[in-house]
């Protein structure tokens, strides 16, 4: 039987066009296009004169966008994703950040990121889109990425002081003893000393902190987040809203702690009379409908 060659190791005289193995019309051609008519001084004036120089608003952009169209919302999947993904290597521009340098970004711009909603916005009513009419607006619960074990309340931050008073009286009762085949007293270790008095002195700050915040249960890995309610039971988590056009634009969206969806929605509606005003926003509105349960 004849077949195709296939040489894996063969080196290119000239490397091939990536527009000729992706095809013109592939989406990362459309990220990298939107994102050069973007303003993106918001993220450059973040940086200084001094220290080593940093990627490219631009580069960190576009690789984040292209991710989140893909569902890809890990750090450390992205990185790998630039490596071995042709699209993302493109958008990159052949740079390998790293996952700590790409979280870094996303965390350090949060403001920036979400001003750029608005850029997209305007970018939608340029090519015709944004035909608001009636406005669909609802939310749902999204799980942080946060363990429902690591938990403190303030019932348990006091039976964890108890057990802590209760071990360093077993150590003064064990130094107070005296042995007859030995010395009196006995030597405690002052590193496991110094640990166990740090954890009593940090769990007054944690109480306050529980009590400021109004809570009943807080979560150590990720404290924003909050236990929400929801069919299935309670999810440790974010309530989302978002406002949708008739062409199925996102029009508004907002992430909050809201335990109901009154609230959230309520914040998602009228971002977007605000936004929208007279002379702004993408269209007309006609009406807002918003899911049962919801009021705005």
């Amino acid at each position: 039987m004849r077949f195709l060659p296939y040489h894996p190791d063969r080196a290119y005289l000239l490397p091939p066009s990536v527009k000729d193995v992706l095809g013109e019309d592939h989406l990362c051609f459309f990220v990298h296009r939107v994102v050069e008519r973007l303003d993106l001084r918001g993220f450059e004036q973040e940086y200084g004169e001094e220290g080593p120089p940093a990627y490219a608003p631009a580069l960190m952009v576009k690789v984040w966008l292209y991710a989140y169209t893909l569902q890809v919302t890990s750090s450390r999947r992205l990185e790998q994703r630039i490596r071995e993904d042709l699209a993302f290597r493109y958008l990159a521009g052949g740079a390998t950040p790293d996952h700590w340098t790409l979280n870094e970004f996303r965390r350090h711009h949060r403001r920036a990121i979400n001003d750029l909603f608005t850029q997209v916005l305007e970018l939608a009513r340029e090519a015709g889109l944004g035909r608001l009419g009636h406005v669909a607006i609802d939310s749902t619960r999204v799980a942080a990425n946060a363990s429902r074990n690591r938990v403190e309340s303030e019932d348990a931050l006091r039976r964890e002081r108890a057990q802590l008073r209760r071990q360093v009286r077993r150590w003064q009762q064990q130094c107070d003893a005296a042995d007859p085949n030995e010395t009196p007293g006995t030597a405690l270790a002052p590193q496991a000393q110094r640990a166990v008095e740090a954890r009593l002195a940090e769990i007054p700050r944690r109480l306050e902190k529980l009590r400021k915040a109004g809570l009943e249960k807080r979560s150590r890995t990720d404290p924003d987040s909050r236990f929400l309610r929801e069919r299935q039971g309670f999810t440790l988590g974010y309530t989302v809203a978002m406002a949708v056009s008739e062409d199925h634009l996102i029009v508004e969206q907002r992430v909050t702690q809201a335990a109901t969806d009154n609230g959230g929605v309520s914040n998602v509606g009228s971002a977007h009379a605000a936004a929208r005003g007279p002379h702004r926003g993408v269209g007309t509105t006609s009406g807002l409908v918003a899911s049962v349960g919801s009021t705005w």
